[in-house]
């Protein structure tokens, strides 16, 4: 991703909740949001409030952000909805879409340069400058990648 975040002891929660985006897609972790789990399921807000024990109005606040939900409330919903609470984005759910989002664009975006590349190469134009740059970009992607899945996650932080 270009918009690299950092933690360090001064971050804000909305910073905590974008780094934790940031790893969640990165890692290929397909986290979801309390929404996505509950329309899974295809079950209503009302339906789900119940079944966690609270009110209509603080579920729909959740699923906007999860990052203070009751523990013990949000075990009851991922029950309900049967994934497991490492399936659900610890964050604000704008955060993981924005997230998702962007990782679309940059393989969207390489796939795009691909096709010019084979274009080009039909007029008989030398690729060979482009098709080096663009594999740099792979690479450093792919370090990315790697990198992040050594990044702290919510498991490794907790013991």
């Amino acid at each position: 991703m270009d918009n690299t975040i950092t933690l360090n002891r001064n971050s804000t929660r909305a910073y905590h909740s974008k780094y934790l985006a940031q790893c969640a897609v990165s890692k290929g972790r397909h986290m979801i949001t309390l929404r996505e789990a509950r329309e899974n399921v295809k079950r209503s807000t009302k339906e789900a409030a119940v079944a966690a024990g609270i009110t209509e109005r603080t579920l729909k606040r959740w699923e906007i952000d999860c990052g203070r939900v009751d523990a013990f409330a949000l075990g009851r919903l991922c029950i309900f909805y049967g994934v497991s609470m490492d399936h659900i984005f610890p964050g604000k759910a704008t955060d993981l879409l924005a997230a998702r989002m962007e990782v679309s664009i940059v393989e969207k975006k390489t796939f795009e340069i691909d096709d010019l590349i084979v274009v080009l190469k039909q007029m008989g134009r030398d690729t060979t400058e482009l098709e080096n740059f663009v594999e740099e970009i792979r690479k450093s992607r792919e370090a990315e990648t790697k990198n992040a899945s050594s990044a702290p996650t919510q498991e490794t932080l907790s013991m």
